[in-house]
């Protein structure tokens, strides 16, 4: 409370006492000055213990400043330890929030939604790999943030791993493996117009729909029907070949 906020609630209080004071009898003049020396004494006191923790908050500040500016000290040191600095990593935190968003992201997807989104997950994967590669990685830090990261990649690879199954493309002479022949295996889909599902779940290696190779291992989304995405997928692609 600042000071002369202090002197007002006085003010108000002796007013108050003083003004009932006389409304019950009326006051001597010793009456009087003891009243206004117990009032005084009582400002003062309060100006003093004002002035301490004013006091105390002026120091307070000037502590935690030092505290502050000792930690930026020493994390300078440590940043130099590793032969980086502090705007390195500064960006190197944007780049672990940058992962540690799109893993949540993943996370809340449902289980067929992220098998269409496998791409990203290996993407992530691959990211999160670069990542513990910088020596930043050694500070406590980022090592915390980074194994809290890792554990998600590997739970959003075990849910892909429980949902899809892996297909090794063959030759076009041995094996005529295309998308629409590889969906009508038995043990795929036993269904040709599934294709699509193959396409969407490998968009990272599948640019075009009638191009595959030789040894390229396609996951195998689950399902037995085509989901919104792969639908579109497959509309825009019959559009694009009746135009031709």
């Amino acid at each position: 409370m600042k000071l002369k906020s202090i002197y007002v609630v006085l003010a108000a209080l002796l007013f108050f006492a003083l003004g009932a004071a006389v409304a019950q009898e009326k006051m001597t003049k010793d009456q009087w000055q003891a009243e206004i020396t117990k009032y005084t004494t009582m400002r003062n006191d309060l100006s003093a213990k004002s002035k301490g923790l004013s006091d105390d908050v002026t120091g307070l500040n000037a502590q935690s400043t030092q505290l502050d500016a000792d930690y930026q000290k020493c994390m300078d040191a440590l940043y130099a330890l590793v032969g980086s600095d502090a705007s390195k990593a500064e960006a190197y935190r944007a780049e672990i929030e940058s992962a540690e968003n799109k893993a949540n992201e993943l996370s809340r997807l449902s289980d067929a939604d992220l098998v269409a989104r496998s791409g990203d997950v290996d993407a992530l994967a691959g990211t999160v790999k670069g990542l513990w590669e910088n020596k930043l990685s050694l500070i406590p830090e980022f090592w915390d943030r980074l194994t809290a990261l890792n554990d998600k990649v590997k739970s959003l690879q075990a849910t892909l791993g429980n949902q899809v199954k892996v297909y090794t493309v063959g030759t076009w002479a041995k094996d005529r493996d295309c998308l629409w022949n590889i969906s009508k295996k038995k043990d795929i889909y036993d269904n040709a117009w599934l294709w699509p599902k193959i396409w969407q779940g490998n968009r990272d290696q599948i640019k075009d729909p009638d191009v595959i190779h030789q040894g390229q291992k396609l996951k195998i989304p689950q399902g037995k029907e085509l989901n919104a995405e792969e639908k579109s997928a497959a509309k825009k692609y019959y559009a694009g070949k009746s135009d031709k």
